[in-house]
C-alpha cells in the first residue's frame, strides 16, 4: 500500500507523461516527424497505471502497466536493432537529401538579403541569355564575375578555362582589378593598362603556376598571406602589383576539369573571411556548370549548323545530277551515282548542243565540304557555258581550269574531270581528262577493253596547265566508260580494291547489253565485291554504248 506522501510523485509523473502524449499527438497531426503507434500505446499504459495506482492506493496495477509498456516497446526495439543499414539508408536518403537541399537553399549571406536559390536563378537567367549571344562564353563570365565580386567583396575576378586539348588554361574573363599572382612577362611594361591587357590574353600551363596547381589539386585555396606562399609570385614594387588576399576555386563538373576561378583583394581591403571563402566555393559550382552547359550548347549548335549545311548541300547536289538522262539517237546511256556521305564530291552531266556535239562530263571534286560544293558549282557553270562553243575538249578544260585556279586561290580543293564530246555525224569521240578519272573503251571488233585517258594535273592546281586533245573513232557495239576513282578503289572486308581489272571483266561479259544494264551489272558487282564493308568514297560511273 502507498503511504500518504507517495501520491505526489505519481501525480507529477502522470502529468508529465500526459504532456508528452499530447505533444506526440500534435507531432502526428502536423506530420513533422514519424511517430509509431507503439509509443502511444506505451505512454497510455504508463498514464493509466499511474492514475489507477493513485486512486486505489495500490502499486500492483502500476507494475503491471509498466510491464505492459515494456512488452510493447521490446519487439519494436528488437526490429529496429536488427534492421539492415541499407534499408534505413534507402528510406532516409530522400528525406536527408531534401533536408540538405533545403538547408543549402536557405543560406543567407550576412550582408546580402539574397539566398543561394536567388543567386542560382540569376545565374541561370544570365546563362540562358548568353546562348543567343554570338560572343559566347566571354559575356557570360563577365556577368558572373561582376556578381561574384558583389557577393564576396572581391576587388577582381579572373576566370581561366581549360582548352579543347586539356593542356592549357586560357583567360576567358577579367572583372575588376585582379592582381597578377604570376610573373609578368619581361616584354610587358609595368603599367596598369598594359598589365591588364596582357592578363586578358594570358595562357597558363598545368604546372608551374597557382592556377595549374589548384586545378590539379582539386581543392579550393584561400591565401590571406601571399608573401608566405611560394605559389604566389611577387612582382616589383608598383602599388597596383602588390599582392593581397586570394581565393582560387578549381572548377569541376562530375570530376571533369573545366577551369579555375580566381578572386583577388587589394591589400588595403584586408583578408577574405571564411564566409566569403564558403560563398566563393558555392559560386564556383555555378560557374563550372555554366561553362560546361555553354560549351555543350555551342557544340550542339555547331553540329546542327553542320547538319543544316549538309542538308542544303545535299539538295544542291541532287539538282546538279540530271534527274533524267536525255534520249539520244544512236546511243544507249547508263549511269551509277552512289554518294558515300551527304555532301558528295562527284557529279556527272550530259549536254546536247547539236548532233555533232553531245558532251559528257564525269567530275570528282576533292573534299566533302561547302567549299568543295562551291568548286563544283563553278566548274559546272563554266563547262555548261563553254561547251556550246566550237572549241575542242582540251581547250575547254584548259579554260575551265584557268577560271577555277583563279577563283580557288584560297581554297584547297581541286577536281578530277573527264570530258567527252561525241560527234554522231562522223562517229568520233573527242576527249580530255585531268586528275584520276579514267576513260575506257570497249572495242566490239576485238572484244577488249583499253584505258585511253592519260595522266594530267587535276583542274584548279595550276592556272597555266594546258590539257591535251585526244580523238578516237567509234563503231556500232563499241562502249565508252568513265568513272570516278571511288568505284575502282572500293574496298572489301579484307582491304582489297575492286580494281580496273574487275571492271573490264564485267564490261566484256555484258557487252551485248544496253548501256543502262551494263551500268547496273557493274554496280551490283562492286556491291557484291565489297560485301558489308563500309563505303569510304563516292562512286560514280557513266556507260555510253554506240548502237
Amino acid at each position: 500500500m502507498l503511504n500518504q506522501y507517495a501520491h505526489l510523485p505519481l501525480l507529477i509523473s502522470a502529468g508529465l507523461t500526459t504532456i508528452v502524449f499530447a505533444f506526440l499527438i500534435v507531432v502526428k497531426a502536423r506530420k513533422t516527424a514519424k511517430v509509431s503507434f507503439v509509443f502511444f500505446l506505451s505512454l497510455l499504459s504508463v498514464i493509466s497505471g499511474l492514475v489507477i495506482t493513485y486512486l486505489l492506493k495500490d502499486p500492483v496495477f502500476l507494475y503491471l502497466m509498466l510491464t505492459l509498456a515494456s512488452l510493447l516497446m521490446t519487439p519494436y526495439a528488437i526490429l529496429k536493432a536488427l534492421q539492415k543499414k541499407e534499408d534505413r539508408t534507402k528510406k532516409g536518403s530522400s528525406a536527408n537529401n531534401n533536408t540538405l537541399i533545403q538547408q543549402r537553399m536557405n543560406i543567407v549571406y550576412e550582408d546580402q538579403d539574397i539566398s543561394l536559390l536567388d543567386v542560382n536563378r540569376q545565374f541561370i537567367n544570365i546563362m540562358a541569355e548568353s546562348f543567343n549571344n554570338p560572343q559566347g562564353l566571354t559575356p557570360l563570365l563577365d556577368s558572373y564575375g561582376k556578381k561574384i565580386m558583389e557577393l564576396t567583396h572581391a576587388d577582381g575576378v579572373l576566370s581561366v578555362v581549360l582548352d579543347d586539348f586539356e593542356d592549357i588554361l586560357n583567360v576567358k574573363n577579367l572583372s575588376g582589378k585582379f592582381i597578377p599572382p604570376y610573373e609578368i612577362p619581361e616584354n610587358v611594361p609595368h603599367k596598369e593598362q598594359r598589365v591588364e591587357m596582357n592578363m586578358r590574353y594570358m595562357q597558363f600551363p598545368l604546372k608551374g603556376n597557382i592556377f595549374g596547381e589548384v586545378l590539379n589539386g582539386k581543392v579550393p585555396v584561400m591565401i590571406n598571406e601571399p608573401s608566405k606562399d611560394s605559389r604566389i609570385f611577387q612582382n616589383k614594387d608598383e602599388d597596383f602589383l602588390k599582392c593581397g588576399a586570394y581565393i582560387f576555386i578549381p572548377l569541376y563538373v562530375n570530376d571533369r576539369a573545366v577551369g579555375v576561378l580566381g578572386l583577388s583583394k587589394n591589400p588595403i581591403n584586408g583578408d577574405f573571411t571564411e564566409q566569403e571563402f564558403d560563398s566563393a566555393k558555392r559560386l564556383g559550382e555555378f560557374v563550372a556548370s555554366a561553362i560546361m552547359s555553354t560549351s555543350i550548347h555551342n557544340e550542339i549548335v555547331d553540329r546542327f549548323s553542320l547538319a543544316k549545311e549538309g542538308e542544303i548541300a545535299t539538295n544542291v547536289q541532287k539538282s546538279l545530277v540530271p534527274a533524267k538522262l536525255p534520249a539520244i539517237p544512236g546511243l544507249s546511256i547508263g549511269t551509277v551515282f552512289n554518294p558515300a556521305e551527304n555532301i558528295c564530291g562527284d557529279y556527272y552531266d550530259v549536254m546536247v548542243s547539236r548532233k555533232d556535239r553531245i558532251s559528257f562530263v564525269m567530275a570528282d571534286v576533292t573534299g566533302k565540304s561547302l567549299n568543295s560544293m562551291n568548286v563544283m558549282l563553278q566548274l559546272r557553270a563554266m563547262l555548261r557555258l563553254i561547251i556550246n562553243t566550237t572549241q575542242t575538249a582540251g581547250t575547254i578544260l584548259s579554260w575551265a581550269n584557268r577560271g577555277i585556279a583563279l577563283e580557288n586561290n584560297t581554297i584547297d580543293h581541286f577536281a578530277s574531270v573527264a570530258l567527252l564530246i561525241y560527234d554522231s555525224v562522223n562517229n568520233k569521240i573527242q576527249y580530255a581528262s585531268g586528275g584520276t578519272n579514267p576513260i575506257f573503251i570497249y572495242s566490239a571488233e576485238t572484244n577488249t577493253v583499253k584505258e585511253i585517258s592519260g595522266i594530267q594535273e587535276p583542274i584548279g592546281v595550276e592556272k597555266s596547265t594546258e590539257y591535251t586533245d585526244n580523238e578516237i573513232s567509234v563503231k556500232s557495239g563499241d562502249i565508252v566508260i568513265t568513272c570516278t576513282d571511288g568505284l575502282i578503289e572500293a574496298l572489301n572486308g579484307d582491304g582489297h580494291q575492286y580494281t580496273k581489272a574487275n571492271l573490264e571483266k564485267v564490261i566484256i561479259a555484258n557487252h551485248s547489253s544496253d548501256g543502262k544494264e551494263i551500268a547496273n551489272k557493274i554496280k551490283n558487282d562492286v556491291k557484291k565485291f565489297c560485301g558489308s564493308a563500309a563505303q569510304h568514297d563516292d562512286q560514280s560511273l557513266m556507260v555510253i554504248k554506240i548502237k
